[in-house]
């Protein structure tokens, strides 16, 4: 089964980073469903899916173990309007076009032609096969395109040589792809931080209770339950001003906690854009990004914050009560607690945006 998924009337056609989100959103809703309940309380398993986005909207499709086709329609149906329905991120949204892509007879020669396995891997082979004839993929970049799209984004990383990303050996052309990567990954980042915290507002949310964030879920998970819409904001523009500066000739480092992070879920999304475009593996841009870290940040000092566990006020006991005040002194003296991340570490507030006053 194949339907449209369409944006509410008058919404601007979506740029490839909105397109990128909304495939996200609809696969984390679509990867918890296993199935849905048919006509007859009959059982229908979603056996897999595909998503497409494209400029006015999204493509997806269902493959479905159904006893017949009305069963599948209905069942289709049913999946994609709840998904909408329950989604804030989807408010407005609609569900048109659903059609069958492929009928029983097709799908059963396929099955057949699947040759000699076992009869899940046939089944497997089909719904692949299903799958592949039935998504309408619009055109996307293949890798040489990404090289010479990465290539070219290089040029904007002024704050930094492109040898900073050429370690012992490291070829120079990997070097400019990592430069060319992080100059897109701020893109990213910054569509995503965008996203997030229009759903932390409209939720009225933090991240410890939100479903279907893109990039905040990504910060230290101790103090998830502060990050709501109004840091999100502040997160936002701390990011701005650490992304500017790698464009700009010289380099400060970030000046905050909140720009420390920022900087690092950058350099986490550069090395994504990498594995994704099939250009640098993960394993081995660990150590070309070590090399930009260790000029770039300052410290390390934030990392440390991804190892802390502080629990809820309300999961505390006196006792927890206590040390989690006596943790939080301890981050308070090393300017890491909470309401320390947006303060300048070098108390020099001159140029700081008066929202994060």
């Amino acid at each position: 089964m194949t339907a449209e998924l369409e944006p509410p009337v008058g919404a601007v056609t979506l740029d490839a980073l909105q397109q990128e989100g909304i495939a996200a959103v609809l696969d984390r809703h679509l990867a918890l469903v296993e199935g849905v309940s048919g006509p007859g309380e009959a059982d229908i398993d979603v056996l897999d899916y595909r998503i497409t986005a494209h400029p006015t909207g999204a493509n997806v499709v269902l493959a479905l173990d159904a006893p017949s086709l009305l069963a599948a329609e209905q069942a289709a149906a049913s999946v994609l309007d709840e998904l909408v329905g329950e989604s804030e991120v989807l408010t407005g949204w609609s569900v048109a076009h659903p059609e069958v892509r492929i009928t029983e007879d097709e799908f059963n020669q396929r099955l057949a032609a699947a040759g000699e396995v076992r009869p899940d891997d046939e089944l497997e082979a089909a719904v692949e096969e299903a799958l592949e004839h039935t998504a309408e993929t619009p055109r996307t970049m293949d890798v040489e395109q990404w090289r010479t799209r990465l290539t070219e984004l290089s040029a904007q990383l002024r704050a930094f040589d492109v040898d900073t990303f050429a370690g012992p050996g490291e070829p120079a052309e990997r070097a400019r792809l990592a430069a060319g990567a992080l100059v897109h990954a701020v893109r990213v980042v910054t569509d995503e931080v965008f996203f997030d915290e229009l759903a932390l507002a409209i939720n009225n949310a933090t991240v410890a209770d939100a479903v279907g964030l893109l990039v905040l879920e990504e910060l230290p998970p101790c103090y998830d339950n502060r990050y709501d819409s109004l840091f999100a904001r502040s997160f936002l523009l701390a990011s701005a001003a650490v992304a500017a500066r790698l464009t700009e000739p010289g380099w400060t480092p970030p000046r905050s906690v909140a720009e420390a992070l920022a900087l690092r879920l950058i350099v986490n999304e550069a090395r994504v854009v990498l594995e994704a475009a099939e250009l640098v593996g993960w394993d081995t841009s660990g150590p070309v990004f070590a090399a930009f870290a260790d000029q770039a940040f300052g410290d390390n000092a934030h990392e440390e914050l991804y190892e802390i566990d502080l629990p809820r006020p309300e999961d505390a006991d006196d006792e927890t009560t206590v040390q989690v005040g006596k943790l939080e002194a301890e981050l308070r003296s090393r300017g890491l607690a909470f309401d320390q991340w947006f303060d300048p570490r070098d108390d020099d507030r001159a140029g700081l945006h008066p929202y994060l006053g």
